[in-house]
């Protein structure tokens, strides 16, 4: 903390503060403070010093506030894992609803993000086609959910959000294993992945190819998939996929599975297209 000074060429006062004691012999003793005149008011130099004091520490802590909740709004940003960074523009309104089960669908993960910001804890599961939209609606909710609590009062109050593509974390930890000077090795980013609020699993079942596919590799992902779920049983977490139930079952441990559908909010795409062929001339 920056030190206080007095400023020179002091000009004294005849009056005294006499706030100010000490214990001698078990007793509190009035120690009289002279004071003196600071830009033209007359003022005790100790309780001078004591208000600056008080006013540092309160602006550093005012600063230290304002820069806990700034990197926890920016775990989002900073930490988020995405295939494709046009995921990063993402929002509930950019989302196109030309289909009715589009409309649908977004109307729920609308009420879905109404009731996390009353504190429910909920996991939502979004199922179906490739390319309906499924990690748009996940990004666009964890935009939301990041805006919504920004002005907290107390920094402990904002909620931590995080998208995570499961290959790309995947290909990340496996890269650490040659790259001692990674971060992303597998205890920082199970830690990372376990204790923000709010997590997106997003493409469950892409990230098998992302590493050989022998018996290792196969317990390796396991690993990393409860690991993480374990962790999440209190906490919010949306997953997207599009593997059909059978096929799940038969790629992922039970008790992993069980806690990433724990409640059981799906988003199911049976009809919408595939957004991502839209455009093409052929």
């Amino acid at each position: 903390m920056e030190k206080i000074q007095m400023p020179k060429g002091l000009t004294y006062h005849s009056d005294e503060c006499l706030k100010h004691t000490y214990i001698k012999g078990g007793q509190e003793i009035v120690k009289p403070v002279q004071k003196i005149v600071v830009d033209g008011k007359v003022v005790c130099p100790r309780c001078h010093v004591e208000a600056q004091t008080k006013e540092l520490q309160q602006f550093e802590s005012e600063r230290a506030e304002r820069i806990e909740k700034l990197r926890r709004y920016n775990v989002l940003y900073r930490e988020s894992l995405v295939p494709d960074k046009t995921i990063l523009t993402a929002t509930f309104e950019n989302y196109a609803t030309a289909e009715r089960e589009e409309i649908e669908n977004k109307q729920l993960m609308l009420e879905f993000r109404d009731r996390l910001r009353k504190g429910e804890q909920l996991n939502i599961i979004l199922q179906g086609n490739p390319g309906a939209g499924k990690s748009h609606l996940c990004y666009a909710l964890l935009q939301d959910l990041n805006n919504y609590d920004r002005d907290v009062e107390n920094p402990a109050d904002k909620k931590t959000c995080l998208f995570i593509n499961l290959e790309v974390l995947m290909r990340k930890i496996k890269n650490s294993f040659k790259n001692s000077g990674s971060k992303y090795t597998e205890d920082y980013l199970v830690e990372l992945l376990t204790n923000v609020d709010y997590l997106v699993l997003d493409d469950l079942g892409a990230e098998t190819g992302a590493i050989d596919t022998d018996k290792a590799a196969s317990d390796f992902v396991q690993r990393i998939i409860y690991a993480v779920t374990n962790g999440r049983q209190d906490k919010s977490t949306f997953t997207t996929f599009n593997l059909a139930g059978d096929k799940l079952k038969d790629t992922y441990d039970a008790k992993a599975l069980s806690r990433l559908m724990k409640g059981r909010n799906f988003v199911v795409f049976n009809e919408t297209s595939d957004k991502r062929f839209e455009d093409l001339p052929f």
